[in-house]
């Protein structure tokens, strides 16, 4: 553990850089199609920027035609909340869609109620909306069609505060960081970050290794982890794991035989050895 340590001294003005940052830097980036699985044929669209929604609920009125709603400003409520959002929900009409030219000065908007979401997790929340006094209340869920393929090396690993350390370990800082190699066996994702920064030159790497799971844009990865050298081992939890072409970046939590960890996992992709 103390290697573990002298080497997150080393390198933790290199973190910043290691692990790409999440889409929104306000919250859990909530952008995503969500819907209730019990209730598929309708939905909503959230598209989130800093602190601000933009939704689209495709829903049927009362003569069972398809309807759509529009919610353009969609703020935290109250103010500064990272889990509750409010805004205005319109009734937009506008020009036919197969005319020659689209004119914006025929788009018009109505005001018909309002739209509310409260999420409990990262993968679940409630939407309430009224429309013309009309409540509805549904519990929702991210919307999944295929898995992300984290497969790859990349530059990047573990950055995370350890607490209620036990065996003569202080709490503190810990930083697990190097190259690191993503693969799938079967159905477990392994995840190995090597270095090689001791003061005797040993080589050293950690594996973390679990299934790996989808919800709508996120991922997580619940399983147990080792490292070689400092003979960490315990178990882990890696969550709202967002990725894209340039890498991967998820919620860490995990305990060893010394510590509990929080904090981040992830890395830039490397680029390919020619």
């Amino acid at each position: 553990m103390q290697l573990l340590r002298r080497f997150a001294i080393a390198f933790l003005a290199l973190a910043a850089f290691a692990l790409p940052a999440r889409a929104t830097t306000y919250s859990t980036d909530f952008t995503d199609l969500w819907f209730n699985p019990a209730e598929s044929g309708w939905g909503v669209n959230v598209i989130q920027q800093y602190n601000t929604m933009f939704a689209t609920l495709f829903v049927y009125g009362a003569n069972n035609a398809a309807q759509w709603f529009v919610a353009p400003d969609v703020e935290p409520s109250p103010a500064g909340s990272q889990t509750a959002f409010t805004g205005q929900l319109f009734l937009t009409t506008g020009p036919f869609f197969g005319a020659t030219a689209f004119d914006p000065n025929g788009v018009g908007k109505l005001v018909v109620g309002t739209i509310t979401f409260t999420f409990d997790s990262a993968t679940t929340g409630t939407l309430t909306y009224t429309v013309n006094g009309a409540t509805v209340t549904k519990h929702i869920q991210r919307q999944t069609w295929r898995n992300n393929v984290l497969t790859g090396n990349y530059l990047g690993g573990l950055t995370a505060t350890g607490s209620n350390c036990t065996g003569g370990v202080a709490n503190g800082n810990v930083l697990i960081f190097q190259t690191l190699t993503v693969a799938l066996t079967g159905a477990n994702t392994s995840l190995d970050v090597k270095f090689n920064a001791f003061p005797s030159g040993q080589a050293a790497e950690c594996t973390f290794t679990g299934p790996y799971t989808q919800s709508g844009k996120l991922g997580s990865i619940t399983g147990t982890w080792n490292c070689t050298v400092t003979g960490n081992t315990g178990s882990f939890t890696l969550s709202s794991i967002e990725a894209n072409t340039n890498g991967f970046t998820g919620k860490f939590h995990g305990t060893d035989q010394f510590c509990t960890y929080d904090g981040q996992f992830g890395g830039v992709r490397d680029v390919p050895i020619s």
